[in-house]
C-alpha cells in the first residue's frame, strides 16, 4: 500500500512537470512556471491542515496518548496538542449537529436522548461518534429530500465521519483480516477461469471478474473488467480512470484482435449503464468472450499463457510488448 500510495503522488507531481514542460511556446511556459509555482505553494497550507488533522486523528486511536502519538511522528507535544483542539473542537460541533438533525424526526426516541446525555457529560470523540452514529437510520428515515441539498449532504457526510472516527476509536465490530481484493478469488468464478482471471487481476489498473454461460447453443467463458480510479485513495468520478487500466484494456483488445485475424472466434466489446443514473466515471464494462468448443473454441489456460508469453518481461521468452514488468501468478493445477 506504502509503495501505490508514493507511486500515485509522483505520477501526479511528474505529469505536472510534463505539462508544463510541453508547452511549445517559451514566453507561456515561463509564465506558466511561475503560475504553477505559487499554486504549489499554496498546496503546503492545506497540506499543514491535513497533518494537523491527522495528528490529531491519531490521538484516537486505541492505546494513543498526545505523547506516544508526539513521539512517533516526531513533533512536539504542543504540535499535538494545538491539532488536537483544533480538530476536537469542530468534530464536537459536528456530532451536536448529527444529534439534533436526528432528533427532528425522532424527538422521544431513546437512542437519541441517550445521545444528547452523552453528549453533556463527555468529550471523548471516539466515545461519542460510537453513539452518534447509530443515530443514522433516524435521521434518513425523516430527512426531507427536497430540503437544502446542501445541508442533507453536511449531514449525510457528517455521519460517514461519525462512523469513521467510531472505528477509528476502535469501537467498531472487528472483522477477520482479508487479503486484497484483487489477490482474494471470488468463489463464483468457475475454476477453469481463476488462473485468467488471476491474470488480469495481476495488471495494474483494472479489476477483473470471470464467468461461464453453458445456456447458449454453444457454451461460452467470459471475462469482464472495470478500469480503476487514476488515485488509490480517491472515487474514479473524482480523480479519473488510472492511466494504467487505460493501456492495459488497450493491450487486451489488441490481443483479441489478433486472434481474430488468425481466425479463431473471441471477442471484446465495451457496455456502459445509462450515465448519471448509475456510478459517473465507473460505468464502462469491457468484456472478453469466446466459445469454450469447437475447432475455433479459444481454451481459456491457452488464452491466459499467451498474455504471459506475448507481454513479455522476465516471465517470457520474448520482447515485452506489455507495458511493466508486472509478477504473473503462477498457472494452478485445477
Amino acid at each position: 500500500m506504502a509503495e501505490t500510495e508514493e507511486r500515485d503522488a509522483d505520477g501526479l507531481l511528474r505529469q505536472l512537470v510534463a505539462s508544463v514542460s510541453a508547452i511549445p511556446d517559451p514566453i507561456e511556459r515561463a509564465s506558466e512556471c511561475v503560475r504553477v509555482g505559487e499554486e504549489v505553494r499554496g498546496l503546503h497550507s492545506q497540506l499543514a491542515a491535513v497533518r494537523r488533522k491527522a495528528i490529531y486523528e491519531a490521538t484516537l486511536k486505541p492505546g494513543a496518548t498526545g505523547r506516544s502519538v508526539a513521539a512517533e511522528l516526531g513533533v512536539s507535544a504542543k504540535t499535538v496538542s494545538q491539532a488536537s483542539a483544533e480538530y476536537r473542537r469542530t468534530d464536537l460541533e459536528m456530532l451536536r449537529d448529527l444529534v439534533l438533525a436526528a432528533k427532528v424526526g425522532s424527538q422521544e426516541d431513546p437512542d437519541v436522548a441517550h445521545a444528547e446525555a452523552m453528549l453533556a457529560s463527555t468529550t471523548a470523540v471516539g466515545v461519542l461518534a460510537h453513539v452518534v452514529a447509530k443515530l443514522s437510520g433516524h435521521w434518513y428515515r425523516a430527512a426531507d429530500f427536497d430540503s437544502d441539498d446542501d445541508h442533507w449532504w453536511k449531514i449525510h457526510d457528517g455521519f460517514e465521519r461519525a462512523q469513521y472516527l467510531s472505528g477509528l476509536a476502535g469501537l467498531e465490530r472487528s472483522r477477520p483480516a482479508t487479503v486484497d481484493a484483487a489477490e482474494q478469488d471470488d468463489p463464483h468464478t468457475p475454476a477453469v477461469l481463476r488462473w485468467p482471471c488471476r491474470l488480469l487481476n495481476a495488471m495494474p489498473g483494472i479489476r477483473a471478474h470471470a464467468t461461464t454461460d453453458e445456456r447458449r447453443g454453444r457454451p461460452v467463458w467470459t471475462l469482464w473488467w472495470n478500469i480503476k480510479s487514476a488515485d488509490s485513495h480517491v472515487d474514479i468520478f473524482s480523480a479519473g480512470p488510472s492511466g494504467d487500466g487505460w493501456l492495459v484494456t488497450e493491450w487486451l483488445v489488441w490481443l483479441v484482435r489478433d486472434y481474430r485475424i488468425a481466425g479463431r472466434t473471441i471477442a471484446s466489446t465495451v457496455t456502459a449503464p445509462p450515465p448519471m443514473l448509475n456510478e459517473p466515471g465507473n460505468m464502462l464494462t469491457f468484456t472478453i468472450e469466446a466459445p469454450l468448443d469447437g475447432e475455433d473454441a479459444v481454451d481459456p489456460r491457452e488464452f491466459g499463457r499467451s498474455i504471459v508469453r506475448l507481454w513479455g518481461g522476465a516471465a517470457s521468452d520474448r520482447d515485452r510488448t506489455g507495458y511493466f514488468e508486472i509478477n504473473w501468478p503462477p498457472e494452478d493445477e485445477t
